[in-house]
């Protein structure tokens, strides 16, 4: 076995992992109303809409069209009739617009037979414009994967990471397409390094995940072409972000290295081999208040409220719903919040899960120092902020904070830390 990676400083160790009943993924019920989302993040650009209210849209067709760089085109998940284009919040917490599409009429890809395409004939530029023409963006990010892939092609050499980690107690999904799709991801992976041209592939997993689960993946990666190689990494928070991953890897610099998630491969490769846009999301349904937790397959717009359903609803009352995991996700607004191209997880989670407990003055005990990964003393920069103090707060670190929760899950005091780095820097207008 691989000797495992890991970074050297700060993190929160992550010893227990939930048990999840894990096989075929079912498709989920398909919604009655979907609620589309025109970005996908607060940092990429809105979508301008093609359509109209009254007007009737296909399975796939497209709703919205890209607008410049970091921008994606979307398309309808359901066949159906336009009933809304409004603004809206979306779920992580910005203001977009969204169209709502009512489910009526015949589809035109569910239940049949897909197309088969055989990509290896193409060429740099027909890839990227496939990706592109279908909306595939970084299920990680919510950023258009065609500009991350032609902008790495003019830099090639890099180090491409195929991130199937999942640090949280709950999280599968990365992992189980490891598992059930194993050639979709190796093919996924091939198309993306035909257009963007990587040094080397590593394929990153938790020492945890048990290796009769990766037997069909690990006999998938001795076909694979260019090569790929399987890299165990130690079980540790955050271990599974960029950062954290080059620290491990000792990649010299952050920019040299270009981490892409399964769930994203399997979207780009039925993109290209498939002609499918991307309408469909592998999710994780979980946490103590669902009574059956499962992986589902749901189409992109559907309300979180219908996934809890098919899970057998609430065992009993949630604390809160979390839309990703419990270090770096955000509370969902009700249970019509959809489901969007980056939404992996919804966690309903017990009292006794999340110990709620009221925000009290900073003890002084210096666990957040410990914690942070970055070095960072979080506690100095949430001071300098709560007192105006801006530069000071930049200069001690507040811009290089990767907003990864550490600090304030060991806070003994409940300072929303993490919370506060991140209001601050949005209303100065800093990434």
């Amino acid at each position: 076995m691989i000797r495992p990676r890991g970074f050297r400083h700060g993190g929160v160790s992550v010893d227990h992992r939930i048990p999840l009943r894990t096989g075929h993924v079912e498709n989920a019920f398909l919604p009655m109303h979907a609620m589309v989302v025109l970005r996908e993040s607060l940092n990429a650009t809105e979508a301008s809409p093609v359509v109209s209210v009254g007007q009737e849209v296909r399975e796939g067709q497209l709703l919205a069209r890209a607008v410049g760089k970091r921008s994606a085109n979307v398309h309808s998940p359901i066949p159906g009739v336009v009933r809304r284009i409004e603004r809206v919040r979306a779920p992580g917490g910005y203001d977009t617009f969204a169209v709502v599409v009512s489910l009526e009429g015949a589809f035109s890809m569910l239940g049949k037979k897909p197309e088969r395409y055989l990509w290896k004939s193409l060429n740099k530029a027909d890839i990227a414009h496939i990706i592109h023409d279908k909306g595939i963006v970084c299920v990680s990010t919510g950023l258009p994967l065609s500009d991350i892939l032609t902008d790495r092609a003019s830099k090639p050499g890099f180090v491409m990471v195929v991130n199937a980690l999942e640090m949280d107690p709950y999280r599968r999904v990365e992992e189980t397409l490891l598992s059930l799709r194993p050639m979709d991801v190796v093919d996924g992976c091939a198309i993306a390094a035909r257009v963007a041209s990587p040094g080397k592939i590593i394929v990153a997993v938790d020492e945890s995940v048990p290796r009769e689960s990766l037997a069909a993946f690990e006999a998938a990666l001795h076909t694979a072409e260019p090569a790929m190689t399987l890299q165990f990494f130690k079980r540790r928070f955050p271990q599974d972000m960029p950062s954290q991953i080059a620290a491990a890897l000792e990649v010299p610099v952050a920019g040299d290295l270009f981490t892409i998630a399964p769930a994203t491969l399997v979207a780009l490769h039925e993109a290209v081999v498939s002609n499918k846009p991307h309408i469909e999301q592998y999710v994780h349904v979980g946490g103590g208040a669902v009574k059956n937790p499962a992986i589902l397959k749901a189409r992109i717009g559907a309300p979180i409220g219908d996934l809890i359903e098919e899970c057998g609803g609430f065992s009993g009352k949630p604390e809160i719903l979390v839309i990703g995991g419990p270090y770096r996700g955000r509370a969902a607004i009700d249970l019509d919040t959809p489901v969007t191209r980056t939404t992996r997880a919804i966690l309903a989670l017990r009292g006794d899960e999340t110990k709620t407990a009221p925000e009290r003055p900073c003890v002084r005990c210096g666990e957040c120092l410990t914690a942070c990964p970055e070095g960072l003393d979080p506690y100095t920069i949430y001071k300098n902020l709560k007192v105006g103090r801006m530069e000071i707060a930049i200069a001690t670190g507040l811009q290089s904070c990767t907003s990864c929760g550490a600090c304030a899950y060991v806070c003994r005091s409940r300072i929303p830390l993490v919370r506060v780095f991140d209001e601050a820097r949005a209303k100065e207008g800093l990434s």
